[in-house]
């Protein structure tokens, strides 16, 4: 579902033109398990869910952060790529975007 979710931002206009995060594009888009893609929402009620993840979890826990901040995701470079440089780490690039302040932080 996620490299789908960066296919449709990348190759839809319509959601190239949206500019959505990640847990926003349930609004907008269905996905349909028997092509494996996400689709136009033509109508109906919107269910979406993002997992919780412990930040124990590290790598996971920094992607979340990033896929819930970050607009029009593309790819998982996308998301590592801050200001023209390539990040390590998920948790790097949240750092570099200013999403953690502290080791307190929790989202």
């Amino acid at each position: 579902m996620l490299t789908e979710f960066f296919s449709t931002n990348y190759m839809d206009k319509e959601a190239k033109k949206l500019n959505l995060l990640y847990k926003e594009f349930p609004r907008y888009y269905v996905w349909d398990d028997s092509i494996r893609t996400w689709t136009q929402r033509k109508k109906g009620i919107c269910l979406g869910r993002l997992c919780t993840v412990n930040p124990i979890e590290n790598e996971r826990y920094y992607l979340r952060v990033l896929l819930n901040n970050v607009c029009g995701s593309t790819s998982f470079e996308y998301l590592l790529t801050v200001n023209g440089h390539c990040c390590k780490s998920f948790q790097e690039a949240a750092h570099k975007r200013g999403l953690l302040h502290n080791d307190d932080d929790i989202e």
